[in-house]
């Protein structure tokens, strides 16, 4: 599959648009697909930032038609994250795009999209609703925010007490926070502090001079290990962008301060759900109110604690995994299962996750699992598929006919280990429900029973249009010798 991302960075927007869409093309690239990226040379855009993690760059002049600049071109998914281009641009750009998928997160315009993703809180179906077509598919709030993988299993509890403070206002510092920072932090000479300023910071003498009179502190233009630096701070200042989920997935606690309008309102709402201090605007907020707010942090471990548990809940860094599943699945296709594969169903039926959303929870028995398989492949009620993309094993999927009523089949299915998580059990339904209607057009009700303890599965059906039942209640009787059985 090939894919082009068209977006831009500069001295004025900032990097985000283009750093998030790195993170979903280096995901894409780990599971085979090619990525290549269009962008402006507009002032303060380094190509280094797209070469040096090995993507094709396509060079668009600052002024004139960039679609002209792509003709002839053929992609199978253009995903572009750019707030100057709509429905409009959107609709020409299906000459050289299969599909196409939109990263927004302001809701302003309207979009011909098949694949919306808003990583925000305020993000919602019916904020959308009048802007996308019937058909687009939405991927809403902060569950799929686009991070590298650094980002995923490596939170910790807060600090109890303060000592390393991470500070960063975008790659280019645009409201010019990180100095007002540095002069607040100087009522705490004790604290170990690390700012990344950006880069070509306009004031970077005057940055470097304030962090040269304390030993503790250092000043770095910019860092590709963010992850580490967020891992090692107890608190972290900064600004409402992209990496408002990248220290919530940490469990980093936070003073946040919009640099720009478009960040206040997501800004605001993660502030109404307890996981960051929101200070405002960088242009109302003073330097008193700014050291007052890192005084009432130092001073409160319950609330960092309470910020960071609360900021976690909304994040596991798996956004990126997400989407490009998203991309991706159309493509997935059913196998018919075979004696040869045993091993990896036993493997994936056995793995921790999958054995305890189950019935039985008990680790199977290899003889066992033997008898069923053989017995299930002989089976003509039965139907028992392996789902792959791109050659690769994705999770079983299989349906039962009901014994006394040929219009109804029970389907079954789990994801094996390395693909949890990320989205792909509504494309095996998809695929699924499409084989019922070519090799079973007979059956018209599909059932599925989960455990109620299941919510993964229970999101998954009703997502998929399934219909939920009243709860059934079923009691296991045990006889014993010395119970009256009269």
């Amino acid at each position: 599959m090939n894919v082009l991302f068209r977006a831009d960075a500069s001295s004025h927007i900032g990097v985000g648009h283009l750093a998030r869409c790195l993170t979903l093309a280096l995901e894409l690239r780990r599971r085979g697909v090619q990525a290549s990226f269009a962008c402006r040379e507009l002032p303060g855009f380094d190509p280094a930032m797209v070469q040096a993690q090995g993507f094709a760059l396509i060079r668009l002049p600052i002024d004139g038609d960039d679609l002209a600049a792509l003709d002839g071109q053929r992609f199978d998914w253009l995903v572009v994250d750019h707030y100057q281009l709509d429905a409009h641009w959107e609709k020409r750009a299906r000459a050289i795009a299969e599909r196409i998928a939109v990263i927004d997160d302001l809701a302003d315009r309207p979009h011909d999209a098949d694949l919306l993703l808003d990583q925000n809180l305020t993000a919602s179906r019916e904020l959308y609703q009048p802007l996308l077509p019937s058909t687009c598919q939405r991927l809403l709030g902060p569950r799929h925010a686009l991070l590298g993988t650094a980002f995923q299993g490596n939170a910790r509890p807060a600090s109890a007490r303060v000592r390393r403070v991470l500070v960063s206002f975008g790659g280019f510092d645009v409201a010019g926070m990180a100095l007002m920072a540095l002069q607040a932090l100087s009522a705490w000479p004790e604290l170990e502090v690390t700012l990344l300023a950006g880069h070509g910071h306009p004031r970077w003498a005057e940055l470097q001079s304030k962090v040269a009179a304390h030993p503790g502190w250092r000043l770095l233009g910019y860092s590709a290990q963010m992850a580490e630096l967020m891992g090692e701070a107890d608190l972290f200042i900064g600004a409402g962008g992209g990496t408002t989920w990248e220290r919530a997935a940490l469990g980093l606690p936070s003073l946040c301060v919009a640099v720009a309008a478009n960040q206040v309102g997501n800004a605001e709402a993660l502030a109404r759900a307890g996981g960051h201090l929101y200070l405002g605007l960088a242009r109302d907020l003073t330097q008193d109110a700014l050291r007052g707010a890192i005084a009432l942090l130092i001073a409160n471990a319950p609330l960092r604690q309470s910020l960071a548990e609360r900021a976690r809940q909304l994040v596991d860094g798996r956004g990126a995994q997400r989407m490009a599943t998203a991309l991706l699945g159309p493509l997935l296709s059913l196998r018919a299962a075979t004696a040869d594969d045993a091993q990896r169903l036993f493997d994936g039926r056995n793995a921790e996750a999958v054995r305890l959303a189950s019935h039985d929870t008990r680790p199977l028995d290899w003889p066992l699992h033997l008898a069923w398989l053989y017995g299930t492949l002989a089976d003509k009620r039965r139907a028992l598929f392996i789902a792959e993309v791109g050659g690769q094993a994705i999770g079983m999927l299989r349906y039962d006919r009901h014994p006394s009523e040929p219009g109804r089949a029970e389907v079954s299915l789990y994801l094996f280990e390395a693909w949890l998580g990320q989205g792909w059990g509504r494309w095996l339904l998809r695929a699924g429900e499409a084989w019922l209607i070519r090799h079973w057009p007979d059956v018209i009700r599909v059932d599925a029973t989960v455990l109620p303890h299941n919510k993964a599965s229970l999101q998954l059906f009703r997502l998929a249009g399934f219909s939920q039942q009243a709860c059934e209640f079923t009691q296991a009787l045990e006889h014993r010798d010395d119970q009256d059985r009269s």
